[in-house]
């Protein structure tokens, strides 16, 4: 089937099921997203990147359209905001029905990312301040407002320009902390966040959310996703330590292998000069021409060497003003350390039984290895739902023409190669059936979403079975002829 990235929202209404609530958009306002200058060359030949937002009286639901990365399938990213609750979704097309979007893995996933939804679409606000001025733009007037919000990392500024005497009110459901209301013209944020109103029209999509069994369902995946992240750590764990049972002696604990344990400054040019010449340390000590597993040249020696060439490489530094005062200092202190702990430490063998080893090793490794299953979500019988009702094939996308070389020469054009039939849905149902065919021989070109189509050409085949019995001679011999006639 066709991507639906850059029409993700032209949704027909279904009837909620259980806790669903229906939710109707009826205003449609996109927004030119503003890109710096350096980013406007990934976007030569594309479409404007834009941010569309579908607007009702308490909710907000939005995506991106266009620009170079317009690969998508039928589950496409977008947010949904209600009663101040800001949700990652899915939008499902062919159901009209949001769900959280979950993490993929656990472990280095930012707090917010760990919640079923967060407490702001952009930024978090700290102060809002009315700058007393006002400008027009693409032909609608709004006041303008700066906004002081913090990040992770910094505390910046921002501008809001509210037309505040609008019908329209999304400010006041996308920035619920600034207490403004009115429709949004412009939000400058000075980098790629920047937005621009280009249009308002009017909408009738409607989807369902579930958000009781929704935030339920991220909250088990999430546990899921924890539990397997702390079973490969524990796999890794023992793998690792069998591993360790092959090293013949304590080299991994040496202070001249663990060098990095010492790059502890505040200065990145400090832990960068240590880093580099620690390094060339680790060369020397440990270099080992015949493989036999023993440094070629002997402990004290080739240590007596390295912090010799190290104090001549630090007063280089100075000298080519490769660092300055304070950091030749730090840097004198730093491998004074370095150098004691080394001196201190003694290699010695480690008995090793290494058919005991081998096997632990073997062990550890199929402990951790897991199936590619592992990683799909189990089947769901879905087909009999599936909507079929609006025909989208990715044969009619005019951006994968190159590949309709690997598919059938009747795809081509074949809308104008179903017959007529005397039953007015037959021809329906047999155009969906070719067409999902014929989009199954260009999965490759990364717009077809394969289980969606299967549902599809499944789905036509039941509803094409359901009425043959009923269809007229007439209908039965055109179809016939018609499915004989493809290759």
């Amino acid at each position: 089937m066709k991507t639906l990235f850059y029409s993700i929202l032209t949704l027909c209404s279904l009837t909620a099921f259980g806790q669903e609530k229906t939710y109707s958009f009826d205003k449609k306002v996109s927004y030119k997203i503003n890109l710096p200058e350096e980013y406007q060359t990934y976007l030569d030949g594309q479409k404007d990147l834009s941010f569309v937002t579908y607007i009702s009286k308490d909710a907000v639901l939005g995506t991106s359209e266009g620009g170079p990365y317009t690969s998508g399938s039928f589950s496409k990213d977008a947010f949904f905001i209600n009663n101040s609750k800001f949700f990652e979704v899915y939008a499902n097309s062919l159901e009209n029905q949001l769900s959280i979007k979950a993490p993929y893995y656990y472990e280095g996933m930012s707090d917010d990312s760990l919640k079923p939804y967060s407490d702001n679409l952009f930024e978090k606000f700290i102060s809002v301040k009315n700058l007393n001025s006002s400008t027009t733009i693409n032909g609608y007037k709004c006041n303008e407002y700066e906004l002081t919000s913090k990040t992770d990392f910094e505390t910046k500024s921002s501008t809001l320009c509210v037309d505040e005497k609008n019908a329209i009110n999304n400010v006041a459901i996308m920035f619920p902390q600034t207490k403004l209301k009115g429709l949004l013209i412009r939000y400058d944020a000075g980098d790629f966040n920047g937005l621009t109103i280009q249009n308002i029209a009017n909408s009738n999509v409607k989807v369902t959310f579930d958000e009781k069994k929704e935030i339920e369902s991220f909250t088990n995946e999430l546990a899921k996703k924890k539990q397997e992240y702390e079973n490969m750590m524990s796999s890794v764990d023992t793998a690792y330590a069998a591993e360790a049972a092959y090293s013949p002696d304590n080299r991994y604990e040496d202070p001249i292998v663990n060098y990095y344990n010492y790059q502890t400054s505040e200065s990145d040019n400090v832990n960068s000069l240590f880093g580099t010449v620690a390094s060339l340390n680790y060369s020397l000590i440990y270099n080992d021409s015949d493989y036999d597993g023993n440094p070629d040249i002997e402990r004290s020696k080739a240590l007596a060497a390295a912090q010799g060439s190290t104090n001549q490489l630090v007063k280089q530094f100075k000298k080519n003003k490769l660092a300055n005062k304070s950091e030749v200092k730090e840097l004198n202190n730093l491998f004074k350390t370095y150098f004691d702990d080394a001196k201190k430490f003694k290699l010695t063998e480690v008995s090793t039984d290494y058919d005991e080893a081998a096997v632990a090793v073997d062990s550890a490794v199929a402990a951790t290895e897991v199936s590619l299953a592992e990683y799909y979500d189990p089947y769901t019988s879905a087909y009999k739902t599936t909507d079929i009702s609006k025909i989208d094939l990715a044969i009619d996308n005019p951006d994968v023409q190159d590949f309709m070389k690997v598919a059938p020469e009747h795809c081509k054009n074949l809308k104008a190669k179903i017959p007529t039939f005397t039953d007015k849905d037959l021809g329906n149902l047999v155009y969906n059936y070719a067409g999902q065919v014929c989009d199954m021989y260009i999965y490759q070109s990364g717009s077809v979403a394969l289980s969606g189509t299967i549902d599809a050409i499944r789905k036509s085949v039941l509803e094409i079975n359901n009425k043959y019995d009923k269809l007229k001679k007439e209908d039965k011999d055109k179809l016939t002829t018609f499915l004989n006639s493809l290759d």
